[in-house]
C-alpha cells in the first residue's frame, strides 16, 4: 500500500520516520510479552539506488520498536546519507528473472552466535528451492568475506547474509533485509547476545526460523498477512512469512508454498519432439494431424497418402488434380498408409 507522505532523512536519525501506526506493530502499548514483528521502509538516495528495508524487531511496545529501528540505523557502518534523501512507505515490485535462477547466496559467518552455522542458511535455501510446482531456486555460493551492503553507496553485485552487532535497549532489531533497485538482496542479522537475554527471548528465539523468513523476502515474497490491516486467516498466521515471529517454524506452510508458486510458477515441460521416419515403399503409421502437403514439405520422399474415414478411403498425391485430393488432413491418432519414394525423416511436436 502506498503512503503519500515522503519524509526527510537526517543523518539516519529515523525515529520520526516510524509512526506508532505504521506497519507491523508489536502489539498494543503496554504489552508485557515481547514480540518480534516487521517494519518496512523504502529509502531513496539521490544519484543512487533505492533500497527497501525489512526490519524484524523484538520489542514490548510500538514505541520501543520505533526506537530500536532508529538505534539500529544509526549504528550501521554505512556511508552518510546525502542531503535531500527521502523515505516513503510503499511496497517493492521486482522478482528474480529466469536467467537469474538459481539465485546465488553467500554467507559471512563472522560474528555469528556459536549456535548458528552455515547449515542454518543452507537449510533455508533448500526449503525455498524445493517447493513442488515452483521453478524458484537458490544456490549456496559458499563463504564470503563481504558484508551486506545495506544503505551503503550501492550494491556490490553479491547477495550476502552477514552479521553485525546492533544495540539492544528495550527493543532490538533481530534481522534486516535490504532489497536494492537493481537485482540484489542482502540480509543482516544481529550478533548482539542481548538481542535474546535482555528481551526475555532466550528460550524461544530460533535463528533458523528467522533466516528462513528473511530468505522468503529475498525470494520476493512479502508477509502472508500485512499488519495492521488484518484480520489474518489461520493459514496466514501459520506461515513462515507471517509478519510476527511466533516461535520455531522451520517448515514452509501451505501459504508460503502457494506464495512462491504464484510468484514463480513451474514452467510447463517442453513439448517433446516426435520423429517420423519413412522407409521406401508403403508405411503404416500415425501421422501428425496436418494437411498432407504440409507433411510432404517436411518429408520430401512422401509420394502418396491414404486414410480411411470409416466409410471410404481418402487419398492425396501431389500430382492429383485438386478435386481428386480427397484427403485434406490426416486424422488424429489413426494409422494411415504413406507411400515413400525413398527414406526420409523429420521431427514434429508431439500431440
Amino acid at each position: 500500500m502506498t503512503r503519500p507522505a515522503r519524509l526527510a532523512l537526517a543523518a539516519l536519525a529515523l525515529a520520526a520516520l516510524l509512526p506508532a501506526g505504521g506497519r507491523g506493530q508489536p502489539g498494543s502499548a503496554g504489552a508485557e510479552t515481547p514480540a518480534a514483528v516487521s517494519w518496512t521502509l523504502v529509502v531513496e538516495r539521490p544519484g543512487g539506488a533505492r533500497a527497501r528495508l525489512e526490519f524484524l524487531v523484538a520489542a514490548r511496545t510500538p514505541t520501543d520498536a520505533e526506537r530500536a529501528v532508529a538505534a539500529a540505523l544509526r549504528a550501521l557502518p554505512v556511508a552518510p546519507v546525502p542531503p535531500g534523501a527521502s523515505a516513503a512507505w510503499r511496497p517493492w515490485g521486482w522478482a528474480w528473472s529466469d536467467d537469474e535462477l538459481p539465485v546465488p547466496v553467500a554467507y559471512n559467518p563472522a560474528g555469528a552466535p556459536p549456535v548458528v552455522g552455515p547449515q542454518a542458511v543452507i537449510a533455508g535455501l533448500q526449503a525455498w528451492s524445493s517447493v513442488e510446482g515452483s521453478r524458484f531456486a537458490f544456490r549456496y555460493a559458499g563463504i564470503t568475506d563481504r558484508t551486506a551492503s545495506i544503505l551503503d553507496a550501492g550494491p556490490d553485485g553479491e547477495n550476502v547474509i552477514s552479521w553485525v552487532h546492533l544495540p539492544c535497549h528495550r527493543g532490538c532489531v533481530l534481522g534486516l533485509t535490504s532489497k536494492e533497485e537493481v537485482h540484489e538482496v542482502d540480509i543482516l542479522l544481529n550478533s548482539n547476545p542481548n538481542a535474546l537475554t535482555e528481551l526475555g527471548l532466550d528460550t524461544v528465539l530460533d535463528w533458523r526460523t528467522i533466516i528462513l523468513h528473511e530468505l522468503g523476502h529475498m525470494a520476493g515474497l512479502d508477509h502472508s498477512c500485512p499488519a495492521p490491516w488484518g484480520p489474518c486467516t489461520p493459514d496466514e498466521v501459520a506461515a513462515v512469512m507471517y509478519f510476527q515471529y511466533t516461535g520455531i517454524n522451520r517448515v514452509l506452510a501451505p501459504d508460503d508454498r502457494a506464495g512462491i508458486r504464484a510468484l514463480y510458477p513451474a514452467q510447463p515441460p517442453p513439448v517433446a519432439a516426435r520423429r517420423l521416419a519413412l522407409e521406401p515403399g508403403w508405411n503404416l503409421l500415425v501421422a501428425p494431424p496436418v494437411p498432407p502437403a504440409e507433411l510432404a514439405a517436411r518429408l520430401p520422399c512422401l509420394a502418396v497418402a491414404y486414410a480411411f474415414d470409416g466409410a471410404a478411403w481418402l487419398r492425396w498425391a501431389p500430382e492429383l488434380p485438386a478435386p481428386l485430393r480427397t484427403l485434406a488432413r490426416f486424422p488424429p491418432e489413426a494409422p494411415v498408409w504413406l507411400l515413400a519414394s525413398g527414406p526420409c525423416a523429420a521431427e514434429f511436436p508431439a500431440p
